[in-house]
């Protein structure tokens, strides 16, 4: 592939001002479960080739996969072999004529970089694991915490990733990624969730995510509806994540320049309490998102976002970078800069002690539907689920159900009252950008419920 790669690269450059050229590979094994029994597994290989070109600001982006697996021999919207070459670069440059210009357009990097490999990044290991006999262990674990039954999945991924640009920059990068989620139940509304994700099998605790979840479960008994106000708020790790993934969105120039950003005009200024310190991670050890590079082959990076509650950085590509006068962040997308993993810096404190710190509060431990009535201003509403409890003078009183968070992220940021001393790496369907995040205590939150 890549002899083929470097023929419809020398044809490109013939044509247009800038190329960036990226073939992937993903090798997946995927297993589902439901009532506490393995009903599917699955292996499937996913190859892609993706195109950018770029000429007189005239920008076009294609991309072309071709997925087999144990269900479907073979389904292949399209076999990119060397015969398609030329009918590419005729159809790319026939779609060129037909566009505007973007004016905003600056280029992609022209420096070469030497690279640094990522910590953990990849485990030969995760190939060879049992994956029945691994995701049995998270099974049990939960049932032995006291739930009934659990449905979930599990995935393991072999990656590689190999980039070329007009420019001559050249690498390729070979990972492994882990991906567990489990929601336990107790009964139909007495319910846990968790999840975990990793790069590499050591430290990664199948055991210990299907535990918490079956505790949540267990400790969830007894579920009533709850009732409209104020709270302070301590959300775990997973019920955090939207908000972090929504910091994470906000960040990019794109969302900036584009008004869908709650962080516009907010560079240099207060956005949040001086316990808020929130990163994106290109490096972050066995980060799930973490790359040695970017589309464009700029040396990934730890970028400050908000440092000590100061609104410190956008994430630009090279293009942004030059339009703004700045250096690029590391993070260039095909399209537009993208998050690697949000990263919410973890404080002193433990969750028992901030537990005990709440005098009329509510522990979430998962949200859903988180759905924005304004971007720009950062309105937004979630639904508590999978464990939500009553605090009243430092003690958990009871479950609740049936109500739903109301708020502004900038005004949760600048209520964060507590951080707690202990980080989860996970990613949630909420939350398509992989986060590292503590328990965050946030007060005054305001409590809707359904009107009648």
């Amino acid at each position: 592939m890549m002899e083929i790669l470097d023929i419809l690269m020398r044809k490109l450059k013939k044509e247009v001002d800038d190329v960036i050229l990226s073939y992937g590979v993903n090798d997946s094994r995927q297993i589902k479960f439901v009532d506490n029994k393995i009903v599917k597994t699955g292996v499937e290989s996913l190859s892609s080739v993706g195109i950018f070109v770029a000429k007189d600001k005239k920008i076009v982006t294609t991309n072309f996969k071709e997925v087999s697996n144990d269900d479907v021999a073979e389904t292949t919207p399209h076999h990119f072999e060397e015969k398609d070459v030329d009918r590419t670069v005729k159809n790319i440059l026939k779609t060129l004529k037909s566009i505007e210009p973007n004016p905003e357009y600056m280029g992609i990097n022209d420096k070469k970089f030497k690279y640094k490999e990522i910590e953990d990044g990849y485990d030969s290991k995760v190939k060879d694991i049992d994956d029945v006999d691994f995701v049995e262990k998270g099974i049990n674990a939960s049932i032995k915490e006291g739930a009934k039954r659990t449905n979930g999945i599990f995935e393991s991924h072999v990656v590689s990733e190999n980039i070329l640009t007009s420019k001559g920059v050249e690498y390729g990068e070979k990972g492994s990624e882990l991906y567990f989620s489990i929601r336990s139940f107790f009964s139909k509304d007495e319910s846990g969730h968790m999840n975990h994700v990793g790069r590499v099998l050591k430290g990664f605790d199948i055991e210990k995510t299907g535990g918490e979840s079956g505790r949540i479960a267990k400790d969830s008994k007894g579920v009533v509806n709850g009732r409209k106000g104020k709270y302070d708020i301590l959300f775990s790790p997973l019920a955090f994540a939207p908000i972090l993934n929504s910091i994470g969105d906000s960040s990019s120039i794109f969302s900036v320049e584009s008004g869908m950003s709650f962080f516009v005009d907010k560079i240099g200024k207060k956005v949040g309490s001086s316990k808020v310190n929130i990163f994106d991670d290109g490096r972050l050890k066995n980060g799930l998102a973490s790359s040695k590079a970017d589309m464009e082959g700029v040396p990934t990076q730890r970028t400050g976002l908000i440092e000590k509650g100061i609104c410190k950085s956008y994430l630009h590509n090279t293009s942004s970078a030059r339009r703004h006068k700045t250096e690029s962040t590391g993070n260039a997308g095909l399209i537009s800069p993208d998050n690697w993993n949000v990263v919410f810096e973890k404080g002193d404190s433990k969750f028992e002690d901030m537990v005990k710190s709440i005098k009329k509060g509510l522990l979430v431990t998962n949200v859903w539907y988180t759905r924005f009535a304004n971007y720009h201003t950062g309105e937004f509403s979630t639904i508590p689920r999978d464990g939500c409890f009553l605090i009243e003078n430092g003690k958990i009183k009871k479950s609740w159900k049936g109500i739903r968070i109301s708020e502004n992220v900038l005004d949760i940021l600048k209520n964060v009252k507590d951080v707690g001393n202990k980080q989860v790496h996970l990613r949630s369907w909420e939350a398509d950008t992989p986060i590292y995040s503590p328990y965050v205590l946030v007060k005054n939150c305001n409590i809707t419920t359904p009107t009648k």
